[in-house]
C-alpha cells in the first residue's frame, strides 16, 4: 500500500505532529504502508526528485511555480499523486476565510488546491481519498458568516465531503459548518493523540513542566491583537507560581516564541526546533504543559500527560476532546488556571488513565472509519 500524506514537512511542527499521529492510525489498518509525505505549500514536492528549497514560497507565488514545474520536468517525472493507492489529508486545515473583502485568503483558494483537489475532482475521481482529522480556524462566532456566504468556499467544502472515502473532524465548529452544508461527519479527537506513538516515542520519567509561549498568546496572522502586556503579566505569574516546586523549559515551535521565552524569562531554560521528532522527545519528558500552542499541548498528551491550552481560535476545542482544559486568551481566568495546575500536580495518575483511555477509544473509532471507507 503506498499511501501519500499531505501535510508539511520542516515548516510546520503541529501539521507534522498531526501526521504522525495519522501513520499510527494507518499503519494499524495497512501494517505494510509505505508512506510519503508531501509539503502542501510547495506542491512540487508531489514530484519525485525533487529538492525542497530551504525557503517555502510565499502562497500566492506557489501555485505559479508548481504550474511551471509540471509543464516542463514534471512530466518527465512520476507524480505521487499519480501513483498512490491512497490519499490522506493528514490533519490538513480545511475550513477557513480571512474576513477580508478583496482576495481573502480561504480553504478554496489554498496552493494545495489546485495541484491536488482539483486534480481529485476531475482527473483521479476514483481513487481513494479520506480526510482524517479535519479542523476549522476561525477567532469568533462572527467569523462563521463570511465562511457561509463565500460561494466559492461552501461549493469547495461539498466537493471536498462528497469526494472522500471518509472525513472525520477534530473540532466542534467543524463538525457545526459541515452540518449545516448538509454533511454529516464523526467528531473523533486529533490524530495528534497518536503522536508519540506514531514517533515510537515512549514517555519518560518527568523532568519539568512544559511551558509554550506566544508573544500574544495567540497567532495574530489569523486577524486577532492580542494584549501583549496583559499576557506577559498573566504568563509571569503563572511561571512564579509552578518554578517554586518544578523546573521549567520553554519549548518553541518558532523563532517568535524562542525570542519571546529568552526577553520574558532569560534565566529558564528553553528549546526551540522545527523538528516534530526532536520535540516529541521534549515533551516526552514533561510533567505536564501549559502552551499557547494547540499542538504543544497535544503532543504532551500524546505520552498520557496532562496539558492546559490557552490560545486564540476554534483550534483549542480539539484540545477539549482529549478531556483536557481549554481556553481563550481573551477570557483567561487566573484563578482558574492555577486551580487546574493544583489538581495535575495532585492527580496525575488520574490524567494518565484518563488519556490512555481516550487514546483506546480514538483509536478504535478512527480504524472503524476507515473500515467503513475501504
Amino acid at each position: 500500500m503506498n499511501c501519500l500524506l499531505v501535510s508539511t514537512l520542516d515548516y510546520n511542527p503541529g501539521d507534522e505532529i498531526i501526521r504522525l499521529g495519522v501513520e499510527h492510525i494507518v499503519r494499524r489498518y495497512f501494517p505494510d504502508t509505505t508512506f510519503r509525505v508531501i509539503h502542501k505549500h510547495d506542491c512540487r514536492t508531489l514530484f519525485a526528485g525533487f529538492q525542497q528549497r530551504k525557503k517555502t514560497p510565499r502562497r500566492l507565488v506557489s501555485p505559479i511555480l508548481y504550474r511551471c514545474y509540471s509543464m516542463s520536468i514534471g512530466r518527465t517525472r512520476e507524480n505521487f499523486l499519480d501513483s498512490s493507492d491512497l490519499v490522506i489529508f493528514a490533519g490538513t486545515p480545511f475550513i477557513w476565510r480571512a474576513p477580508l473583502k478583496l482576495l481573502p485568503f480561504t480553504s478554496a483558494n489554498a496552493e494545495w488546491v489546485g495541484a491536488i483537489w482539483n486534480r481529485l475532482f476531475y482527473d483521479l475521481k476514483y481513487k481513494p481519498v479520506i480526510n482524517l482529522a479535519a479542523g476549522t480556524s476561525i477567532t469568533n462566532r462572527e467569523d462563521l458568516s463570511y465562511i457561509y456566504k463565500d460561494k466559492s468556499v461552501v461549493k469547495f467544502l461539498s466537493q471536498a465531503i462528497e469526494r472522500c472515502a471518509a472525513t472525520t473532524a477534530r473540532d466542534s465548529i467543524t463538525k457545526e459548518i459541515l452540518a449545516q452544508l448538509g454533511h454529516e461527519v464523526p467528531l473523533l479527537p486529533c490524530a495528534s493523540i497518536f503522536a508519540a506513538d506514531g514517533a515510537s516515542i515512549p514517555p519518560e520519567k518527568g523532568e519539568y513542566v512544559v511551558l509554550n509561549v506566544m508573544p500574544n498568546a495567540a497567532h495574530t496572522w489569523r486577524g486577532q491583537v492580542g494584549d501583549r502586556e496583559k499576557w506577559r503579566k498573566t504568563i509571569t505569574r503563572i511561571v512564579e507560581v509552578i518554578r517554586k516546586d518544578r523546573p521549567i523549559k520553554f519549548v518553541s515551535h518558532a523563532q517568535d516564541e524562542h525570542k519571546t521565552a529568552e526577553e520574558w524569562f532569560p534565566d529558564l531554560p528553553r528549546y526551540f526546533s522545527r523538528n516534530p521528532i526532536d520535540l516529541l522527545r521534549a515533551y516526552s519528558k514533561a510533567i505536564y504543559g501549559v502552551c499557547n500552542r494547540v499542538h504543544a499541548g497535544a503532543a504532551i498528551a500524546s505520552f498520557e500527560k496532562p496539558a492546559i491550552v490557552i490560545g486564540g481560535d476554534s483550534r483549542i476545542d480539539l484540545i477539549r476532546h482529549f478531556g483536557l482544559p481549554a481556553f481563550d486568551h481573551r477570557d483567561v481566568n487566573e484563578g482558574k488556571i492555577f486551580e487546574i495546575i493544583h489538581d495535575m500536580e495532585a492527580n496525575p495518575a488520574i490524567y494518565k488513565e484518563a488519556l490512555h483511555a481516550r487514546k483506546v477509544k480514538a483509536e478504535r473509532d478512527y480504524l472503524s472509519a476507515l473500515a467503513l471507507a475501504l
